[in-house]
């Protein structure tokens, strides 16, 4: 991956300059501006970084493929570039390998991901690692099942503790059960244990 460095006195300018050297608009680029302030008679100075999002997908799968063979596994890998992130569907005949338990080694592998396009180019990028649709499922069948949770929680008045889950998990419960009127979601503990608690909301 190459991190392209731009520098000059006009900040719209120098964007455009970006866009026509690149053949890229804004939305196909990550971009990180910085500024340097001008001293006596001297006009400030901008300069741009861009890194090109097909680079770092064409980076990401050969990063992957390459972890994968460490493993003993060969992975076909469907790409999709999103508006805030990039999204990686990984297909293989030992998927379970991949996914791991409660899919631990996918979220192992999406952080090393990130990490290393981090360390490579001082670009903090958003890969959302999957395997088969595997998250899309866990996502559907975990939103069922607290939904079911904070029906009861509401009907009861008795406070729900959910079994320890990762971000990503924590992220889909306090999604799904902010759909349901009176209740509440509070994550508590401490990493990796940590959970969330359903409770009845609270009158002001």
């Amino acid at each position: 991956m190459k991190v392209y460095e731009y520098e000059g006195k006009n900040l719209n300018e120098l964007k455009e300059k970006v866009f026509t050297e690149l053949n890229a608009n804004e939305q196909e680029l990550y971009i990180r501006t910085s500024e340097e302030a001008g001293g006596f008679l001297k006009h400030k100075k901008y300069k741009i970084f861009a890194l090109p999002k097909d680079e770092v997908v064409k980076y990401s799968k050969s990063f992957v493929v390459d972890i994968a063979k460490y493993m003993g596994l060969n992975v076909n890998i469907e790409a999709k570039k999103r508006e805030k992130y990039i999204e990686l569907n990984l297909f293989s005949d030992k998927s379970s390998i991949l996914i791991g338990k409660n899919g631990k080694n996918l979220e192992a592998l999406q952080l090393l991901i990130k990490n290393s396009i981090l360390n490579t180019t001082g670009f903090k990028v958003n890969v959302i690692l999957d395997v088969e649709d595997y998250k899309e499922k866990v996502s559907k069948h975990l939103g069922y099942n607290v939904k079911k949770i904070a029906r009861e929680v509401k009907k009861t008045g008795v406070s729900a503790k959910l079994d320890p889950m990762n971000s990503y998990e924590r992220r889909i419960v306090h999604n799904a059960v902010n759909e349901i009127s009176g209740v509440v979601t509070k994550s508590e503990g401490e990493e990796p244990n940590r959970y969330i608690v359903i409770s009845v909301r609270k009158e002001d």
